[in-house]
């Protein structure tokens, strides 16, 4: 097998970009362990040799489609919190959780096939650590630019992450009856803005 090229003209970026986006699709549908480079290749209508031109196995295409699905919208999160000048912790936060909740609001089928992964392989899981890191540090820069410093920072980011998240999880995929969302999202936003201000 040769070794694995990373594309510079034009058709061949098309062409990993395509097998990416066909992988994610699969991966999320059929899950990863009912999907094979075979039919990723023949959906991209290529051979299964050039997709192991580009990829050097299935769990390749796995971590790189579910990085640039992650880091497409951490992105997009990152822009618009960047943007709001002048900066108050509160409106921070409040933009925090709305804009997390509006982008991740349509991937739970496949945040839950990543979450499945991360603990069954530790590739994958080591991979998705390090991205979730990267993340925090990028907050915890925005924050500092803005004048907030503190020892535990990065701990304080998580901990906030973890209850972003779990909002955005009642309000999209798992939500508990009997619980106002309303008064669930009032709380985190308390709660987050209290973790950050002491």
């Amino acid at each position: 097998m040769n070794d694995v090229r990373e594309p510079i003209q034009k058709r061949s970026i098309e062409k990993k970009k395509k097998i990416l986006d066909i992988g994610f699709a699969l991966f999320c549908e059929k899950g990863y362990y009912k999907t094979n480079t075979i039919e990723i290749a023949k959906r991209a209508d290529i051979s299964i040799g050039t997709l192991y031109s580009y990829f050097k196995d299935k769990k390749q295409i796995y971590i790189a489609a579910f990085h640039d699905y992650l880091e497409d919208i951490s992105n997009q999160l990152l822009e618009k919190l960047s943007l709001q000048q002048p900066f108050s912790l509160s409106s921070f936060v409040e933009n925090w959780i709305c804009y997390y909740i509006d982008l991740y609001a349509d991937t739970g089928q496949a945040l839950a096939q990543l979450r499945m992964m991360i603990s069954e392989d530790t590739d994958i899981n080591r991979h998705f650590s390090n991205f979730e890191n990267e993340y925090f540090l990028k907050i915890i820069e925005l924050l500092k630019k803005n004048g907030l410093e503190q020892d535990d920072l990065f701990e304080k980011v998580y901990t906030c992450c973890i209850l972003i998240d779990a909002l955005r999880q009642e309000k999209s995929a798992f939500s508990h009856k009997g619980l106002d969302f309303n008064i669930f999202k009032n709380q985190v936003q308390k709660t987050v803005i209290s973790l950050l201000s002491t």
